[in-house]
């Protein structure tokens, strides 16, 4: 089975408006990164925002046989 495109898949996401690691809020206009994982029956999902100055740039958590993906994008 072919996977989608993980940006455009996720584009127009709703997801929380707060940072992960420092819970400052997010406004729309700032870099995040962002971490998703896709399982073979529900596509992409988002797990993980975090601002520009708190963003992981290395996945630490373990998934289940699940590919993973960390984006950089403007919210």
């Amino acid at each position: 089975m072919s996977q989608s495109n993980p940006a455009k898949a996720l584009n127009e996401v709703q997801s929380g408006y707060i940072c992960d690691r420092c819970n400052n809020r997010v406004r729309t206009g700032d870099l995040v990164r962002a971490y998703a994982t896709h399982y073979d029956r529900d596509g992409w999902a988002l797990r993980r925002v975090w601002c520009n100055g708190s963003g992981d740039s290395v996945i630490g958590e373990g998934t289940d046989e699940a590919d993973e993906v960390m984006l950089e994008a403007v919210f």
